[in-house]
């Protein structure tokens, strides 16, 4: 039972360092150097958005950082789509 608790802890604290809490300043830093060159902000809050859910606006950084060829990490994808729900979609 002592064998369980040690792997046990061992593998809850391995979860715990590889978890990656969102940067927001991070993803205002990208989204302004990157993003903003192809739009303006008023791309976010039109009225006929098509984005309803955090995965639809995960998948549209995604493809923007295709498109732009910026080759951001994984991190820095969490970071962007953070930053734009927290001051522009509040998604849930």
């Amino acid at each position: 039972m002592k064998i369980f608790s040690i792997v046990f802890i061992s593998f809850f604290f391995l979860l715990l360092s590889n978890s990656h809490a969102a940067d927001i300043e991070n993803g205002e830093s990208l989204h302004d150097e990157n993003c903003l060159a192809c739009h303006s902000t008023d791309a976010y809050n039109k009225d006929t958005r098509k984005l309803h859910d955090l995965a639809a606006l995960t998948s549209q950084v995604k493809r923007c950082d295709f498109s732009l060829g910026t080759q951001f990490f994984d991190e820095d994808i969490e970071d962007t789509v953070a930053y734009l729900n927290s001051e522009f979609y509040h998604l849930e």
